[in-house]
């Protein structure tokens, strides 16, 4: 014996069921566009930090471990004498055009800007260029009216362990570190969302994760003094 379908109990059924596919559509596609979202940002970021990040990386073992890199330390020294007129004139003069005079002469002939630090007494003048890798100082002799100029390089190496630490490399620099540092945080960022967006397809993520924040944690406490 058949029992026939009630034909206002079928509709309201695939009416029901058309609601699910359609919230449950819905829930897929939001989830879609995060995926897009999140892959984007993600390789975007990565791909304009990537210089740095690897830069900072390769730094970070370089200081890290001095000792396996050999310093190629290489001073160079030149100097130069003001003429009689200039060196007599400058001696009459006060205090501010005595060091415009000198920075003039510094710049014309060793080619070096404004220094970060001026030191001074009766006998000499001494500006010096601190610089990533190096050091460039000038010393006046008063009496001479001479200008020795040296210029010390630590090497290659020296230069870009300053340049990690942002040592003497000015505001430029500076910003450039900052901005590394925030396309740091964004390629984390955006890798956190796809690990949630994906976590459920790989069981081993979490874990995963969780033994990338502990193994740091028990280092510091187990073997930091």
């Amino acid at each position: 014996m058949s029992v026939a379908s009630v034909p206002g109990q079928s509709e309201a059924h695939r009416s029901k069921r058309g609601k699910y596919k359609k919230t449950a559509d819905k829930k897929n596609s939001k989830k879609s566009q995060w995926a897009r979202w999140s892959r984007t940002l993600h390789w975007t970021s990565s791909a304009i930090g990537l210089v740095a990040l690897l830069f900072f990386s390769v730094t970070g073992i370089t200081l890290n471990h001095p000792s396996w890199f050999k310093a190629d330390r290489e001073t160079i020294s030149r100097v130069a004498t003001l003429p009689a007129d200039t060196h007599s004139h400058w001696q009459s003069s006060g205090a501010t055009e005595q060091l415009q005079v000198l920075l003039g002469v510094i710049d014309q002939e060793f080619g070096l800007g404004v220094p970060r630090q001026i030191d001074r007494d009766d006998m000499e003048w001494f500006f010096d260029y601190q610089r990533p890798g190096g050091v460039d100082s000038v010393i006046f002799d008063v009496e001479l009216g001479e200008l020795l100029f040296e210029s010390t390089s630590d090497g290659s190496v020296a230069l870009i362990n300053d340049l990690h630490k942002g040592r003497h490399s000015g505001a430029a620099w500076s910003l450039f570190i900052d901005i590394s540092a925030i396309l740091g945080i964004f390629m984390s960022i955006t890798g956190i969302l796809l690990l949630v967006l994906y976590a459920p397809k790989r069981s081993t993520t979490w874990p995963l994760v969780g033994l990338g924040f502990v193994v740091p944690l028990a280092i510091y406490f187990v073997f930091v003094p």
